[in-house]
């Protein structure tokens, strides 16, 4: 995943005022868990990265994916940023996840 998925990811998250407000760092330095929260009283909720070469972790730019770790169905698949329209529907299914978190 190159960095500009995820800076695309934070600017999304906070148009909808969610905050990255911790973030786990794997051995390569790079963004392995974001803590996100929106309302001090719910959550942090954690996303997760995934990235794997050949079963074994690989550099998380070369990530596939992000999964909502309290809604273990819930993940995007960040190959498909290729595709705008597919890329608009799995950010909206990431943040309303996150929104019913919430609830």
């Amino acid at each position: 995943m190159a960095d500009g998925h995820l800076d695309e990811l934070r600017s999304m998250l906070g148009e909808r005022d969610w905050k990255v407000v911790g973030e786990e760092r794997g051995e390569d330095g790079k963004p392995v868990i974001w803590q996100v929260q929106r309302k001090p009283e719910h959550g942090p909720f954690h996303l997760e990265f995934e990235s794997f070469d050949h079963g074994e972790p690989a550099p998380i730019e070369q990530g596939y994916g992000v999964r909502v770790r309290e809604l273990k169905q819930t993940s995007i698949y960040l190959y498909r940023k290729r595709n705008k329209e597919a890329w608009a529907r799995v950010m909206k299914e990431l943040l309303s996840s996150l929104d019913e978190l919430e609830a």
